[in-house]
C-alpha cells in the first residue's frame, strides 16, 4: 500500500483540536503592584474610586461610571493634562466618568467608535475640569 493510499481526499485537512477559552488572568507586573501598594498609587486608586462614583459625563447616566483615561490629543499649546499621555494612558487624575454605553458597549461608545463620540460630545478632555471640581466637591475641599 501506498503512502498515498494512507491520506485523506485532496483538499480536506484534518479537524484542529480548538484551545479552550484561557481563564488565566494576566498578572501585575512588580512595578506595578509596587506603585498600586505606595501612597503615590493608593491616591491615585482613590481618586478613581470617587471619579466611578459620579455620573456619566457626557450623557449624565446614574453612577457608578467606568474611570476614562483620556486619550484624545490637544491642540498645540493647550495644558489640560497633567501628564500629556504618549501612547499610553493619562495619568489618574486625567480620568472621567463614563457609563457602560458611552464608553465601552453602545452604538456610539468611545473605544468602539471615538470619531462619532467627538463629533457628539467633544473631546474627552474638556470634561476634565469639572471631573475635577466635582470630585472636590466630594471631597468637601471646594463649595459650589
Amino acid at each position: 500500500m501506498s503512502r498515498v493510499a494512507t491520506k485523506g481526499a485532496l483538499g480536506i485537512k484534518p479537524e484542529k483540536r480548538k484551545a479552550g477559552p484561557s481563564t488565566r488572568l494576566r498578572s501585575k507586573s512588580k512595578k506595578r503592584a509596587a506603585y498600586e501598594a505606595s501612597p503615590a498609587g493608593q491616591a491615585d486608586l482613590g481618586y478613581m474610586g470617587r471619579v466611578k462614583q459620579l455620573p456619566c459625563a457626557a450623557c449624565g447616566g446614574p453612577p457608578p461610571s467606568d474611570a476614562h483615561h483620556c486619550k484624545c490629543k490637544p491642540p498645540f499649546g493647550a495644558h489640560c493634562y497633567k501628564i500629556l499621555p504618549i501612547g499610553g494612558k493619562s495619568h489618574p487624575e486625567d480620568t472621567i466618568p463614563l457609563c457602560k454605553l458611552c464608553h465601552q458597549d453602545g452604538p456610539l461608545s468611545f473605544h468602539g467608535h471615538r470619531n462619532a463620540w467627538v463629533e457628539r460630545f467633544g473631546p474627552d478632555y474638556g470634561f476634565i475640569p469639572s471631573t475635577r471640581a466635582a470630585v472636590a466637591a466630594m471631597l468637601g475641599e471646594i463649595d459650589f
